[in-house]
């Protein structure tokens, strides 16, 4: 699934920085989408990995939050490419935020409105006072299960 494409790229970075971060030709004046489209794929299986095991992919539509993330971290990835040229710090410190983002969002801690498959799993899950109850467990009273589901909360 493509979480932004060329134009969303297009319109955030000017003209001539594109053109310097996307074409290796000396003297070149013109911008190459397929660095941007190569780009935009590396940030696509990026994602996925976040989302992976949370969300079914590929998602039916794409967020919004997923959309900025995506042209975000793009951006970060074409000024990369340029060794010797100073990431602009904003887009630097950008980047930062975003990978904690991602990391939110695989944790559950920030959710992206779509329908989350850590959740459905968790509602199938028995009460765990029906599993106190039960002589098959020996180990495990109500005391140890609530302080596993308040680990499971936390």
């Amino acid at each position: 699934m493509t979480y932004c494409t060329i134009a969303e790229i297009t319109a955030e970075v000017p003209d001539a920085d594109l053109i310097q971060i996307t074409n290796d030709t000396a003297g070149g004046s013109t911008v190459d989408n397929t660095v941007i489209t190569n780009a935009i794929n590396y940030v696509d299986n990026i994602i996925d990995g976040y989302l992976r095991g949370r969300y079914t992919l590929p998602l039916n539509t794409v967020p919004d939050e997923l959309k900025f993330i995506a042209i975000d971290y793009v951006k970060y990835r074409l000024y990369s490419r340029r060794m010797y040229t100073e990431i602009p710090p904003v887009i630097e410190q950008r980047y930062k935020e975003l990978t904690q983002l991602l990391k939110d969002i695989q944790m559950g801690k920030f959710s992206l409105g779509v329908e989350d498959t850590n959740a459905i799993s968790n509602s199938k899950i028995t009460s765990n006072k029906s599993l106190t109850s039960s002589s098959v467990n020996k180990y495990y009273n109500e005391a140890k299960w609530d302080q596993y589901d308040s680990f499971l909360n936390s």
